[in-house]
């Protein structure tokens, strides 16, 4: 499994903001699935590995308003390998799309005792709703801004580990501009958890994004950036990761997004990739 997954982050190329396309009768919604996976020890003795199945919705019923709901099949996998080890916590914020981070929650997974231990689960991850509104246009004189918003709602079974059975959300802000080609791009989101620090030990949190994009053509875009932030649980590291996206638009209503992510911190897992598939109508 865990090769499996180092393959795919080595095939998988990169995912971030499409360019606009000319199209006729432009679209108001898109559905599409996607399959993303990640491995890491977390600075434990144990080895995770988290894979999702989301289904995605989006609407966008004007040109600067658009919400996205992400339901997500979750697994995953522990095998500790260490005298006594306690598993980390894993955040996946996973797409960005017209302009907009959207994330999804992991869970979070706890092992202890000796020897080996080997443990899997499967289930209903957490439920997201994301969404923003595009306050300033890109234009010869002004940058995208577009404030953003995130809900996650705790479907996901805690007893398994699976999410922390609470409700997450807060606000944000994207940030980007078109210099020909080129798209610099930053974003970040300020998250108010709901599950308590006193019984789980998480941690009100920031995550951002800063990179550059570049687009080949209408129907081929990449970018590269890093994503950091602050602690999410107490006693675990500050996610900090680099990765690789791509758009790839290869029907006049369909396009696959693709990336790739080097964890360069204990906070973030090792190795991990994603592909999704996306219908407009």
């Amino acid at each position: 499994m865990r090769l499996f997954l180092l393959l795919m982050s080595a095939l998988i190329l990169p995912v971030t903001t499409l360019p606009a396309l000319a199209v006729t009768d432009a679209p108001q919604h898109a559905i599409g699935l996607g399959f993303e996976a990640s491995t890491g020890t977390f600075g434990t003795d144990s080895t995770s590995t988290y894979a999702s199945v989301p289904l995605i919705v989006d609407w966008f019923p004007t040109e600067r308003f658009d919400m996205e709901l992400t339901v997500p099949l979750m697994y995953q996998h522990t095998q500790n390998t260490g005298v006594a080890a306690t598993g980390g916590t894993v955040k996946s914020t996973a797409r960005r799309t017209m302009g907009g981070l959207y994330s999804y929650t992991g869970g979070s997974a706890t092992l202890s005792g000796g020897g080996v231990a080997d443990d899997s689960v499967f289930g209903l991850g957490d439920i997201t709703l994301t969404g923003g509104y595009a306050l300033i246009q890109d234009s010869d004189t002004t940058p995208y801004i577009r404030p953003t918003f995130y809900i996650k709602f705790p479907t996901a079974d805690d007893t398994k580990g699976l999410g922390t059975g609470k409700f997450d959300a807060g606000p944000g802000v994207a940030v980007s501009k078109w210099l020909g080609n080129w798209q610099p791009f930053a974003e970040g989101r300020y998250i108010f958890q709901g599950a308590s620090y006193n019984e789980t030990g998480a941690l009100n949190f920031v995550t951002a994004d800063a990179g550059i994009g570049y687009s080949w053509s209408e129907r081929f875009f990449t970018s590269v950036y890093g994503r950091s932030g602050s602690r999410l649980f107490d006693g675990m590291s500050a996610p900090l990761e680099a990765r690789l996206k791509m758009v790839w638009r290869f029907g006049e209503r369909t396009y696959s997004e693709t990336y790739a992510l080097k964890g360069l911190s204990d906070g973030s897992p090792d190795y991990g990739g994603g592909i999704s598939v996306f219908k407009e109508f």
